[in-house]
């Protein structure tokens, strides 16, 4: 009898299908509209069984989270370049944002979904690092573009560079959210309110809050 696949190359060919079916949905929504496209259209175009679709993926909103995930992890690799770069913080941290802008007003119409599935399975957020510790999503990345401030003196040190990327992404998230259900609002606006905030708060001149015990 010959071996069973190995493990790995099992992962492999599950993840192949796993972004094919994403990549082919998407083209569905962009064709069809999102709430007109059917998990059966899904199965059907990307020629996989309707019960093997549901074992993949539970909701549409699955695998709409799923394309996000695939196309942040590709875009983040892209954009850590720009750590490489000579620049200020600010700057550097703007046009990671300009390029998360761009991208959003692109699918804007997408993106309530998105949240609304990523916070009811808040215990499946991506990791800030891939397998060779490099930046998965935005969160990686502004972790990434703090330390480096905070080795060159810009940004405060006594909190640890993942504490405060936490905290840059929480008033990211509350930017896109604004934008997201108040009319009018322009996005890059939004985010250069965020980027002065933070800075602000997190500079190395600055002295850091402490709440006194009672």
């Amino acid at each position: 009898m010959a071996d069973a696949e190995p493990s790995g190359r099992r992962e492999r060919r599950r993840a192949q299908t796993l972004d094919s079916v994403a990549t082919i949905a998407m083209r569905l929504f962009e064709a069809n509209g999102y709430n007109a496209t059917t998990m059966e259209q899904i199965a059907l175009q990307a020629d996989v069984a309707k019960g093997t679709l549901y074992n993949h993926f539970p909701t549409k909103e699955a695998i709409l989270a799923h394309w996000v995930h695939k196309e942040l992890a590709e875009d983040t690799q892209r954009l850590s370049r720009l750590a490489e770069k000579p620049g200020s913080f600010e700057s550097r941290l703007m046009q990671l944002l300009d390029a998360s802008a761009e991208w959003s007003e692109r699918y804007r119409a997408y993106l309530l979904d998105y949240f609304r599935f990523r916070f009811l399975n808040i215990e499946d957020e991506l990791d800030a690092g891939d397998a060779q510790g490099r930046p998965r999503d935005l969160a990686g990345l502004f972790a990434l573009l703090i330390a480096q401030a905070q080795q060159d003196g810009t940004l405060r040190a006594d909190l640890p560079a993942e504490h405060l990327a936490s905290l840059l992404h929480h008033l990211y998230f509350g930017a896109l959210m604004r934008w997201l259900t108040q009319p009018g609002l322009v996005l890059g606006d939004e985010f250069a309110v965020i980027v002065e905030i933070f800075v602000s708060g997190a500079r190395a001149a600055g002295k850091p809050l402490r709440r006194k015990r009672a």
